[in-house]
């Protein structure tokens, strides 16, 4: 697993500059060594080259985006690569081989190139100020505290979107016969799903509980393999890990 973490921005452009700060933040924090935080101010196409080396399971691209929004409001967005005539992409490859970056370029090209990952997400905040100068005006600097806790929340979560995805196909067919904790992992990896989507627990550690009362019972499946059930106990203990973690940092 490795998961890139983008701050995208021009520099020192007011808080369209907020990205590079995000990322020189990021930086100073400790995170798995699998978590890469980088400064992608140097062009699109050399970003979906980044990508294309990469490979990395989860792309979180962060950084100020005019949207017509309110000032220094924060947005999170699940991406998917967008579907661009041959005009379109023309278009986008010209602007990014002159150097310009933004995260609307970066997805279109990285979309047009294949090299978007199936899991990316932006994280925009609405800039404020948009000439020339450091720093940030104090909207944006509102904006960038909490669009990187949610940037970290990200992170923390995709260890478990990881195993959701190794799981999935394991379970989806009939190897496994009909059981209560069957009924109850497809349940939690459906709900996992929304949870990427939306970003809100939903369900999920109610469906946990019951799955763990379905493991702990006598109801599992016939065709489990060790490996079936040290993967759902896995996907329990993250589930677990995760709840505890995002209490204290919410105290």
């Amino acid at each position: 697993m490795t998961v890139l973490v983008g701050g995208v921005g021009e520099l020192f452009q007011g808080d369209l500059d907020l990205g590079r700060i995000a990322a020189e933040r990021l930086q100073r924090e400790s995170f798995a060594p699998e978590v890469l935080i980088e400064e992608l101010h140097y062009g699109a196409v050399a970003v979906s080259q980044r990508l294309e080396e990469l490979r990395p399971s989860a792309f979180l691209l962060v950084g100020a985006v005019r949207r017509g929004r309110r000032a220094g409001e924060v947005e999170r967005c699940v991406v998917t690569a967008p579907h661009l005539d041959v005009g379109q992409v023309q278009a986008a490859v010209g602007d990014a081989v002159t150097g310009y970056v933004g995260i609307d370029l970066i997805i279109e090209v990285a979309g047009a190139f294949g090299t978007l990952p199936r899991r990316t997400v932006a994280i925009e905040v609405e800039p404020a100020s948009l000439g020339p100068g450091e720093g940030l005006s104090p909207a944006a600097e509102q904006g960038l505290s909490q669009a990187l806790h949610l940037v970290r929340t990200e992170i923390a979560r995709q260890p478990l979107f990881d195993l959701a995805d190794e799981l999935r196909p394991l379970v989806g067919g009939d190897r496994i016969s009909v059981s209560p904790a069957l009924t109850e992992i497809r349940a939690l990896l459906s709900e996992l799903r929304r949870l990427h989507e939306r970003a809100r627990w939903g369900r999920s550690f109610v469906l946990r509980d019951r799955l763990k009362q379905a493991l702990t019972s006598t109801h599992s499946g016939e065709g489990m393999n060790s490996t079936d059930w040290a993967l759902w106990w896995a996907l329990v203990e993250e589930l677990d890990r995760l709840q505890a973690l995002e209490a204290s940092s919410s105290l």
